[in-house]
């Protein structure tokens, strides 16, 4: 299927071109399923729906969320979204991706005991995921690009970089697990050890060719997150998290989830490999996504227009997402598995959320810029509304981010 933008006007339309994937979308027309509640470790989700992880770069110098980081949470939570999966927080100074990035430090815990705390005042059963991460490849702390890298990868910008040394890996473990113990001090319900997007994490399963404990052979690649699970699981209480690249959608040996021979070819192997690993060492939730933002942003989020438009159409887009998720969900039933990819569907999400969660393919559905553009569309899908302001897909909220602004939709004053 070619790439159109999303330009349907009846369910017919829709449905005839859901035909034409090659391994289908799940849809179903009633969307009481999204009402269910899920138990994940002795929590009660009160809804299906996921608000998902969109930084907004607008923190304080500190590293502390700003007055409209507290707002922007508080109308998300008072949206009616069960799950809010918060934006990236950086684990140390050198991983910010944007100089007004969120940092979890002792100087900026109270900070953010204050954000989660608004959160569960506004609505008291939300859980609050913290997402932890640092930039690697991506990382510009100070306005200036300082690429921190796991390996050389001459498909990937590469500005200011450096590779870092296992003893900094060493070092980076010690900072996600002091940053997870901070985030259980400040009250957040689970803790998200980030690998996905091309960050550092996330890099580091396709360093195929890194001499060192920390590349080559399928352990190695997986030390790092493996390690920093097992240390948060020691050192807390709180529910463990990672959302996942399945695929980076780059050639071998500078991605990872490709066949060796064709990039196009998708192979789970490794993936599910890992999360079957992850399921022992005591995570509970996988949150899939797939690609890199810097040349392969179609696989994380499906649109309609931008830079490095595909050679496929965005449903081809949300079927990878969500028949990637429902390999994880067979791999590992026990887990709670949250979908991402719904936004580009508009006025077909909810079909399609609720015949996933019906169908057993996963057991939460992750909106992204749809929240960006409506905060209460959690209310409206739940009420059986139809949604009252749709995100065009457009991009024009990560390009402001990218240029040193706060993120906000441009089309949704």
């Amino acid at each position: 299927m070619k790439h159109e933008a999303y330009a349907y006007t009846s369910k017919s339309d829709f449905l005839s071109d859901l035909t034409q994937l090659k391994r289908g979308l799940p849809f179903l027309e009633k969307h009481s399923v999204l009402n269910r509640t899920l138990e994940i470790n002795g929590r009660t989700i009160r809804n299906r729906l996921l608000a998902q992880p969109i930084e907004g770069g607008d923190a304080l110098e500190s590293g502390a969320p700003s007055e409209r980081t507290v707002k922007r949470y508080r109308e998300l939570a008072a949206g009616g979204s069960g799950v809010i999966w918060m934006e990236s927080i950086s684990v140390n100074q050198e991983g910010k991706s944007v100089p007004r990035q969120m940092w979890l430090r002792q100087e900026t815990t109270e900070a953010f005991s204050n954000l989660v705390s608004k959160i569960h005042e506004t609505k008291k059963d939300t859980f609050v995921v913290a997402q932890l991460t640092h930039s690697g490849r991506n990382s510009n702390p100070d306005g200036k690009k300082l690429a921190v890298c796991a390996f050389e990868n001459p498909c990937l910008p590469k500005d200011n970089y450096r590779i870092i040394t296992d003893k900094e890996l060493d070092q980076l473990r010690d900072d996600y697990i002091g940053a997870a113990v901070l985030a259980q001090q400040a009250g957040f319900d689970a803790v998200d050890i980030r690998a996905c997007h091309g960050y550092l994490l996330n890099e580091l399963f396709a360093a195929y060719g890194r001499e060192g404990k920390y590349g080559g052979c399928f352990e190695n690649r997986t030390k790092l997150l493996c390690d920093i699970i097992r240390g948060v699981k020691k050192e807390t209480d709180l529910t463990i998290a990672v959302r996942l690249n399945v695929t980076d959608g780059l050639p071998y040996p500078y991605g990872w989830g490709c066949e060796k021979k064709d990039i196009w070819v998708q192979d789970m192997s490794e993936p599910l490999k890992l999360v079957q690993e992850l399921e022992k060492l005591g995570v509970s939730i996988i949150n899939v996504s797939a690609g890199i933002g810097a040349c392969t942003p179609y696989m994380i989020r499906p649109f309609d227009h931008g830079n490095n438009i595909p050679n496929e159409h965005p449903l081809e887009g949300v079927e990878r997402l969500l028949q990637s998720a429902r390999d994880i969900k067979k791999a590992v039933p026990g887990m709670c598995v949250a979908a991402s990819g719904f936004t580009w569907l508009r006025d077909y999400a909810p079909e399609v959320a609720s015949g996933g969660i019906d169908g057993g393919w996963f057991d939460l559905a992750g909106f992204g810029r749809q929240w960006v553009a409506d905060p209460e569309y959690a209310n409206e899908i739940l009420q059986g509304r139809p949604l009252k302001k749709k995100c065009t897909t457009c991009g024009a909220c990560m390009a402001i981010l990218k240029k040193g602004q706060p993120m906000r939709c441009v089309n949704n004053k």
